[in-house]
């Protein structure tokens, strides 16, 4: 896994450190240029947030998140040098960026970007923000796979937004071969900015409407994150989410398991014999996807998984 910049940033090697002066947290310079700290900087935000209705903690938490990415720093370096004079880039754009999370805007669709599986992924409102859970779906995947032969893998991520699945199981699993698909033109935009960043190639791009766009392909592996929100949760959900989040990719109908019967509908046709499928699902909906799989493929060995905190969260269908 990829690891934050333990190194100094340059842009402090360049800026000599101000001494703390409680009487004169901001100065200028010749140029007019602001200088203010990271400290200062960081509780002008927190006093902004809170005056704005926003809890200290969730407020203390997105600065922190704006910081490290925007510094590329770690939180216990930045921790560690909250003294040093904040660079002038980000000085002009800090009050901006504070206005934005005042309006409850994600920090990850401010920064433009946001962590996944140790790496840094593009995300703007086009996608969802990768979730800590898809990352344990993931690590199942991974640990499934690496108890397999050197034959190349073909995988297909349905819904894949920003590509976070698909290209890290190909950055970690050099034997996978990819096939991202979504509905979402614009999704797929993102998706392939992404992988041209992180240097993942033989990984193909396709618009489709689940299997629509994919002929008849067979794939060794089959993985989706679907829109599985049912419209009657969206008081469960987050003001933010709700507010800036692509809804196609939240929320599907009858309660949330309309795409699940979709998919299950043609894994008989897509995947290979003993292939295997993966899916993340709501915590309340264990119980129906596994039978949806069921009505669907008989034969199939099907898994529940919990995630970090005791709920169900991932479904595996190995085909037989």
């Amino acid at each position: 896994m990829v690891e934050k910049n333990f190194k100094t940033p340059h842009q402090f090697e360049v800026i000599s450190r101000q001494p703390s002066n409680n009487k004169q947290h901001i100065k200028t310079s010749k140029t007019n240029k602001i200088k203010i700290s990271l400290l200062e900087s960081k509780k002008w935000a927190i006093n902004e947030l809170t005056a704005a209705g926003i809890d200290r903690d969730e407020a203390t938490d997105n600065i922190d998140f704006l910081l490290t990415g925007a510094l590329n720093i770690n939180y216990g370096y930045l921790r560690a040098n909250m003294s040093r004079m904040m660079p002038d880039d980000l000085v002009e754009k800090w009050p901006k960026w504070i206005a934005q999370l005042t309006q409850q805007q994600p920090p990850q669709y401010i920064l433009g970007q946001a962590p996944f599986y140790g790496r840094e992924y593009l995300v703007d409102e086009r996608v969802l923000i990768p979730r800590p859970e898809t990352e344990q779906l993931v690590e199942w995947i991974l640990k499934d796979a690496s108890s397999k032969t050197g034959n190349t893998v073909s995988v297909l991520d349905i819904g894949t937004g920003s590509g976070a699945i698909i290209e890290t199981l190909m950055l970690e699993n050099p034997r996978v071969r990819g096939f991202a698909v979504d509905i979402s033109a614009d999704a797929l935009s993102v998706a392939e900015a992404n992988a041209q960043r992180l240097g993942v190639k033989q990984l193909r791009f396709i618009q489709s409407d689940v299997y629509s766009g994919l002929s008849n392909l067979k794939f060794d592996l089959i993985v989706s994150n679907p829109p599985y929100i049912s419209e009657h949760d969206q008081h469960e959900m987050d003001s933010s989410v709700i507010k800036y989040e692509p809804h196609q990719a939240l929320f599907a109908e009858e309660d949330g398991l309309a795409i699940y019967r979709r998919i299950a509908s043609g894994l008989s046709n897509h995947l290979t014999e003993h292939g295997r499928a993966y899916f993340e699902i709501g915590y309340k909906q264990g119980k129906q996807v596994k039978k949806i799989m069921e009505t669907y493929l008989p034969k199939a060995d099907i898994t529940l998984k919990q995630d970090f905190a005791g709920l169900d969260r991932m479904i595996r269908v190995i085909n037989k």
